[in-house]
């Protein structure tokens, strides 16, 4: 998946250098923040919020079972 995002940030930046010369630089900026930098953060930012979530289930989920070594004394 990562290799998948890092092509489309490269394309995004070729796409934006490209436009550098016909609008200007601060246009292939924008251009390279609005379809590059926001999808991805988005991306990444619901990637790690359900890695969060899955993480905070498993240690409820450790805490209220029993601790099976203790228990075999």
């Amino acid at each position: 998946m990562y290799i998948l995002l890092i092509a489309y940030l490269y394309v995004i930046l070729m796409f934006s250098a490209a436009l550098v010369v016909d609008k200007g630089v601060v246009y292939a900026l924008l251009v390279f923040v609005l379809l590059g930098v926001l999808p991805a953060w988005l991306l990444f930012w619901i990637k790690r919020r359900g890695q969060i979530v899955r993480a905070r289930k498993a240690e409820e989920v450790a805490a209220e079972s029993p601790d099976k070594t203790s228990s075999a004394e």
